[in-house]
């Protein structure tokens, strides 16, 4: 009888947490596990770039290939997510002269700016439980 409670209680969580889960960002191209991977989530061109601003802030340990990155908040409806490698662990992307980034980087929409980034060029149209695939330029 415990077992098929068990049995029962497993696939429960199991239906439950793919059915409600939050969706994802699939961060392809990470060179290496050093630092952290950054993820900042904005829904307008006023809080764009601006990370005290943005809507959901996530850091999480790099895998050296592809890390996947589990959002905490539904997100739904255009939006646009800036992401970065943050290799020497400082909390910042570092950057050289024209803004031109020291560390791997990304923005959503396969976006890649030729001087200041603009949240019009990066914005994409996020759907709940779709997964987001960026890839990292170093």
């Amino acid at each position: 009888m415990k077992l098929l409670q068990g049995l029962i209680l497993l696939i429960t969580i199991f239906y439950f947490s793919n059915s409600y889960a939050h969706g994802t960002i699939k961060v392809y191209g990470v060179e290496h596990e050093e630092g952290y991977i950054d993820i900042k989530i904005y829904t307008d061109d006023e809080s764009f770039l601006n990370e005290k601003q943005a809507i959901e802030s996530i850091r999480k340990k790099p895998t050296k290939g592809l890390t996947t990155i589990p959002l905490s908040i539904i997100h739904e409806g255009e939006m646009a997510i800036v992401v970065y490698h943050d290799e020497n662990n400082d909390n910042k992307l570092n950057t050289g002269l024209f803004w031109r980034p020291k560390e791997g980087y990304a923005f959503s929409n396969q976006y890649v700016p030729k001087g200041p980034p603009k949240f019009a060029k990066a914005k994409i149209n996020v759907s709940h439980n779709q997964p987001i695939e960026i890839q990292l330029n170093y």
